[in-house]
């Protein structure tokens, strides 16, 4: 008895009808990329090399003494399109039995780019696409909208200027660039929206603003019931050049201008400061350029909220480009700031700030920074550098601790003796803020004209050589200067304002010992 079973004649085939316009062919494709539950095609089977078994369902070399007749295109065109030729039609159950309200939310799961084309098939998407309460529902699905915050005037543009990376973008830059016009420069106020995770940056996030238009960057605030973490994939490691002879037998000094590797990985966070709460998104720059920050504010105003920075990047300029974050206008080919309205802007909220080679934010020509309840730590200069008449400083419940100990990844990096807040010149308005145990001074106010301080409810502890270095006696900058309520002392262990991370007694660890601990 043969194994092989014959196939039926081609006029008994039942097979189903194709879709009989392209716009339905269209839009089925669409959908079977969005159904993740749709099985994947059946690959047509070659009917000269192999033949099926009916009892077994397995696949059988061909029996020579049965000729099996091949089958038809359609068959094959049959199977291609539908996996099931007794299931109805996706496109057909979606448009006529499936619940309306259900089409936004299954439309959630496939991204504003497949939406787009989804709406370009025939006019029901187009209709449901247009629709608000179709965007509405895609906010609510995607936690960019909740109840209780303000009802947009209109819910599409909401979707559109509330970008979340990376389900509507790849990156962070892309996602800005979606409210940039040519000359990269922001026309339209938007919110980037990021799930929590670690991201690698390979260049600079720049911003330029206009007139009354914000950029915001922060993490999605997400129920405790998503425990999704975004992993950004692992790089792989760069191909170093082949070393010809002369290089292989030369001295082995090593000049930063010819490193082909990329700066070395983040260490892990130390034991001293634990990060309390939900995960956040934590933006690490990793890039070949020398003087590179991570966020450069050049005209507008930025927002950051709810993040971690860390930075690492070769270069010894702490003044143009060695920073965490830098706020500063253009400069001229000479190197003088050029004056722009407006003048750059930055709100750093609940943010995490270390720079394992520079300094931790930079404001200077004219910028205005305002600090609120962040951490600003360990950093290889300056935890906070104010430069020029026109800059301006805010900083409540932050702490400022443990910077200016120098490059512990580069030996060639910045040496160590930095303060935690360094006002050269400009105006400084400090509340309820620590800043200790940094390696030189707490905070120094130099210019004797123009660095006007205001400190206050504030302490200054296990600072290396001064805890605060005000302009002298009898100058300018002194007689508008004040303090009130500033607890200074030499040795102690600091209370920790932030609330981002535990406060931990280290009142037992003098700060050389802590510097050395720290640099293990």
């Amino acid at each position: 008895m043969s194994l092989v079973q014959q196939p039926p004649p081609v006029e008994a085939t039942q097979s189903r009808p194709l879709p009989q316009n392209l716009a339905s062919r269209k839009s089925s494709g669409l959908l079977k990329r969005m159904m993740s539950r749709r099985s994947s095609r059946m690959s047509a089977l070659d009917s000269s090399s192999f033949s099926l078994d009916s009892e077994s369902s397995m696949m059988l070399p061909p029996t020579s003494a049965v000729p099996v007749a091949p089958r038809p295109a359609r068959f094959f065109r049959q199977k291609r399109l539908h996996c099931d030729p007794s299931s109805s039609d996706l496109m057909e159950w979606l448009q006529d039995d499936c619940p309306q309200d259900l089409l936004p939310k299954i439309l959630a799961f496939a991204g504003p780019q497949l939406v787009a084309k989804l709406s370009q098939t025939n006019k029901f998407w187009n209709g449901v696409v247009s629709q608000e309460q179709t965007w509405r529902t895609l906010s609510e699905e995607l936690y960019k909208w909740k109840e209780g915050d303000e009802t947009p005037s209109c819910w599409k543009d909401y979707y559109r200027y509330n970008p979340c990376v990376p389900v509507d973008f790849p990156s962070i830059t892309r996602a800005l660039a979606s409210a940039t016009t040519h000359k990269h420069l922001q026309t339209r106020s938007i919110r980037v929206l990021l799930r929590p995770g670690r991201y690698i940056l390979k260049e600079t996030i720049t911003v330029e603003a206009n007139h009354e238009v914000h950029v915001a960057v922060e993490t999605m605030d997400l129920p405790d019931s998503f425990n999704q973490v975004i992993e950004d994939p692992k790089d792989e490691k760069p191909k170093k050049r082949k070393k010809s002879l002369r290089k292989l037998l030369s001295c082995r000094t090593v000049d930063a201008d010819d490193e082909d590797e990329l700066p070395p990985e983040f260490p892990e966070p130390s034991e001293l400061g634990m990060v309390l709460g939900k995960e956040r998104a934590v933006l690490t720059l990793r890039c070949k350029k020398h003087n590179q920050p991570i966020l450069k504010v050049r005209r507008g105003s930025c927002i950051l909220r709810n993040l971690e920075l860390r930075h690492i990047t070769y270069g010894l300029d702490i003044w143009n480009g060695n920073a965490a974050v830098q706020i500063q206008p253009p400069l001229s080919p000479d190197e003088q700031p050029i004056p722009v309205a407006p003048m750059p802007t930055a709100v750093l909220d609940h943010v995490d700030i270390t720079s394992e080679s520079g300094r931790g934010v930079v404001n200077i020509d004219g910028g205005d920074l305002t600090i609120r309840n962040c951490y600003i730590h360990d950093c290889a200069a300056t935890g906070v550098y104010v430069g020029a008449a026109a800059s301006k400083l805010t900083i409540q419940n932050s702490d400022v601790v443990r910077n200016g100990n120098g490059n512990r990844q580069h030996r060639r990096g910045i040496a160590r003796g930095h303060s935690g807040i360094y006002l050269e010149q400009g105006l400084a308005e400090i509340t309820n803020s620590s800043i200790s145990q940094n390696c030189l001074t707490g905070i120094s106010a130099v210019s004797p004209l123009n660095a006007i301080l205001h400190l206050s409810e504030s302490e200054l502890v296990s600072n290396g050589a001064t805890q605060l270095e005000m302009p002298d006696i009898g100058t300018m900058a002194q007689r508008h200067s004040s303090t009130r309520d500033v607890h200074l002392s030499n040795v102690g262990s600091p209370r920790l304002r932030s609330a981002l991370v535990e406060d931990v007694d280290m009142s037992s660890i003098s700060s050389s010992e802590l510097s050395s601990d720290l640099s293990n």
